[in-house]
């Protein structure tokens, strides 16, 4: 009897660590099982993302990164000859022509809170109209400079005009080349002067301007999609409500409508302008004399706000001399220069004392 009891508890003891030895042997196979799966799954992403990865580099070959904005174009087209044209943005001015087709624009204050814009083209796209072409002022010629560019305009302020001269620019001025320039009907003088790529391809054929000669900013791929926000909005307070700039970013092209004035800006086209690059660089101004004309130092360094991806950085900006390119620097990155995203850049000139926004 007793014999028969000490049996029956070996048994139970048997049964009890054959049940444990199966139940984890059965948790070992689900978690091997599991490993074998997220294994699988990470090869089968690392795949997709080595196709993706060729696919770009395939649609990529044979091409270049453009100098002016990084965007990939067939080699040969990479580097034409900059030309920056002064654009009206007086409210009489209304609405621009092509303004959204430059690679790159630069909007600053000049005289009474009004902006003005420098669009600066360099590719051989056919433009039927570009302007209204504006005067120069000296802020803007050292930005020409730096890109060793063609300057159009149609006259200036007495310093900007002994500053083309004194510095050596390719001067463009409608005073005395009025041939490739005219005059529409549908505006008044003097916000009604207009250019087109046409005019602009035969001064460059008479100059013999061919190549551009600049030094690039760095330029990246944009960042994937799901990793992009849903909502990014910056605002500038120029003075005065029709000068007010706003940007709202687009998640699905990953870039920024520009609106001003309270309304999506758009070319007399109808076409709203877009931007995959915002810069916002701080300059100090000061009048200078009894029309209300700025000095700006453009030369120097200052803070500096980089947008794109949709968000914002803040960032320095250095320039060392007038002929030197303008170059932006994260400040939290270990002061590494800004990798752009290929594509058009508006540059906000701002005075430290206006207001500006983002999120």
């Amino acid at each position: 009897m007793k014999e028969e009891l000490v049996t029956k508890e070996n048994k139970k003891k048997i049964y009890f660590w054959i049940t444990v030895n199966v139940i984890f042997l059965t948790i070992a196979i689900l978690l091997v099982w599991q490993v074998f799966n997220l294994l699988q799954t990470a090869n089968l992403d690392n795949n997709k993302e080595n196709i993706i990865n060729k696919e770009i580099e395939n649609s990529y070959e044979g091409m270049v990164r453009r100098a002016i904005d990084g965007v990939y174009v067939k080699e040969g087209e990479e580097n034409f000859y900059p030309v920056a044209f002064m654009i009206d943005n007086h409210t009489d001015a209304r609405l621009s022509a092509n303004l959204g087709s430059a690679n790159l624009v630069y909007e600053a204050e000049v005289e009474g809170g009004i902006t003005r814009f420098m669009a600066i083209y360099t590719t051989n796209e056919e433009i039927e109209k570009i302007g209204p072409i504006r005067s120069a002022r000296p802020y803007f010629i050292d930005w020409a400079h730096e890109l060793s560019s063609v300057y159009g305009h149609c006259g200036g302020s007495p310093e900007a005009l002994v500053k083309i001269t004194r510095d050596g620019i390719i001067d463009f001025n409608e005073f005395y080349n009025s041939d490739y320039f005219w005059r529409s009907d549908d505006k008044i003088a003097p916000h009604n002067i207009y250019i087109s790529s046409e005019s602009i391809q035969k001064y460059l054929k008479k100059k013999k301007l061919e190549t551009g000669n600049f030094l690039s900013w760095k330029f990246k791929e944009d960042i994937k999609k799901e990793d992009r926000p849903n909502v990014h909005e910056i605002k500038i307070g120029y003075v005065g409500k029709n000068f007010q700039v706003g940007w709202a970013y687009t998640k699905e092209e990953n870039d920024y409508i520009r609106h001003m004035g309270g309304k999506i800006h758009k070319d007399e086209s109808d076409v709203a302008i877009h931007a995959k690059n915002i810069i916002i660089q701080y300059i100090p101004a000061k009048e200078i004399d009894s029309k209300l004309r700025l000095k700006m130092d453009v030369v120097g360094e200052g803070e500096a706000v980089v947008c794109f991806d949709g968000k914002c950085d803040e960032a320095i900006w250095k320039k060392k001399n007038t002929a030197a390119r303008t170059r932006f620097y994260f400040k939290d990155k270990d002061n590494d220069e800004v990798e752009f995203n290929a594509g058009k850049i508006w540059i906000e000139v701002v005075r430290p004392e206006r207001e500006v926004e983002f999120n």
